[in-house]
This record gives structure tokens, C-alpha cells and sequence, in this order.
């Protein structure tokens, strides 16, 4: 007598399809890691989005501080900032002030403001100090301001800084 085999056993069930075990457990683990590596880069990213977000406002500090002292008269200081005035500088003047978050407020001090401002003024010079062909005085040179913003404002050394260099024809 010999063996037969059912022809039902030999196909396969039609309709019905189903995960095994081992590929759930893969695909939990692939997905498990995708979310630690982007929960790990979520600090990350609110870092760079804080640093942008300061560094855009010490810039705008910065148009600020240049628009003031445009909007002054050479002989006196600025309205908003008190920038030093420019005629009659005759030596570099120093001077720093300190701001609160919102950049406008001067009176602050180290320990409670956000940006401190760094200033040096150049007085411009008539003389061309490495003239050989001309005469050794020409037009007027420009007065040059340089501005550093860094914060926080209370550190000794700043955590970030942006700066620029500003001139100011003679009138």
C-alpha cells in the first residue's frame, strides 16, 4: 500500500498572512533606535536654535547702535545709547554699557543684563603717515567706531560675541 499524500497540506492557505514573531521584534528594535537618536538630537537642536536666536538679536543690537549714533549730530553724544560724540577726538575713547534682553534698556547692570556692549572710538587723522608722493595732509579721514556685543553680559569672558566696525564721515 502505498503513501498518498494530500494535496491540501501541499498548498498554502489563501488569505491569510501574518508577521512572525522575530519580525516584530526587528522592527520594534529599528524603530526603538530611530527614536533615541532623535530624541538625542533634540537638545542639540534647541541649542542651535537658542545660539541662532541671540546671535540674530546682537546683530540687530549692533544696526542699532550704528543707526544711533547716525541719527546724532557729530558734536553730541547719542539720544538712545549715549555713544560718545566725535568731534574732537583726538585718542581712542573706551567705553562699554550694559543692556537687558529687550536692548534698549541702558541702565543695567553687569549682573542683571544680557548684552554687554564694547566700544572703542578712533579719531580720524588728517596726515597720511606713509605718504612719499603726496602731500602729507589729505582730505579728512573717517572717525571709526568698533562695537563688540557679547553674552551673557555678567561673564568674564563672554560666552559669544559679534562685532563691527562703523565710520562716520567728517562733516
Amino acid at each position: 500500500m502505498s503513501a498518498r499524500t494530500n494535496p491540501v497540506f501541499l498548498r498554502p492557505r489563501q488569505g491569510i498572512a501574518a508577521f512572525s514573531l522575530v519580525e516584530v521584534v526587528l522592527a520594534m528594535g529599528v524603530v526603538a533606535f530611530g527614536l533615541i537618536v532623535i530624541v538625542a538630537l533634540l537638545p542639540i537642536g534647541l541649542k542651535s536654535n537658542r545660539d541662532s536666536i541671540e546671535e540674530s538679536q546682537a546683530v540687530n543690537l549692533l544696526q542699532a547702535l550704528v543707526a544711533d549714533r547716525h541719527a546724532a549730530g557729530y558734536g553730541t553724544a547719542s539720544p538712545v545709547y549715549n555713544l560718545p560724540a566725535l568731534a574732537n577726538v583726538t585718542q581712542p575713547i573706551t567705553g562699554s554699557l550694559y543692556l537687558m534682553a529687550d536692548a534698549v534698556t541702558t541702565n543695567a547692570v553687569a549682573a542683571n543684563a544680557r548684552y554687554r556692549v564694547t566700544y572703542t572710538v578712533y579719531p580720524s587723522t588728517n596726515t597720511w603717515a606713509t605718504a612719499t608722493n603726496f602731500p602729507a595732509a589729505g582730505p579728512p579721514q573717517p572717525v571709526t567706531i568698533s562695537f563688540q556685543v557679547g553674552w551673557p553680559a555678567a561673564a568674564v569672558v563672554p560666552t559669544a560675541t559679534v562685532e563691527t566696525l562703523a565710520t562716520f564721515m567728517t562733516p
